[in-house]
């Protein structure tokens, strides 16, 4: 349940981060997260595409580690994307 929280804060923080650059498109997202996690990148990506698929979709690629961060604690380490 933890998790679905987690995912659902990631979404609206790569949301915004694309919104202060003017991305419209995301191609690829690396992300770490705490190592007790049991988010996988499928189904991140499957929720990031649920939440918006104009910036999300089959072109988007999710990378993710695992690192030993706090419980609940993601880091978004980069977003490429394309601006219009």
């Amino acid at each position: 349940m933890h998790d679905t929280h987690l995912i659902e804060k990631i979404y609206q923080s790569i949301i915004a981060l694309c919104e202060q650059n003017g991305i419209t498109r995301v191609n690829n997202i690396a992300i770490e997260v705490d190592q007790c996690s049991h988010i996988e990148a499928e189904h991140l990506l499957a929720h990031l595409v649920d939440r918006d698929n104009t910036i999300f979709g089959e072109w988007t690629s999710v990378h993710m580690e695992y690192k030993p961060y706090e419980m609940l604690t993601a880091v978004i380490k980069r977003i490429d994307g394309t601006k219009e």
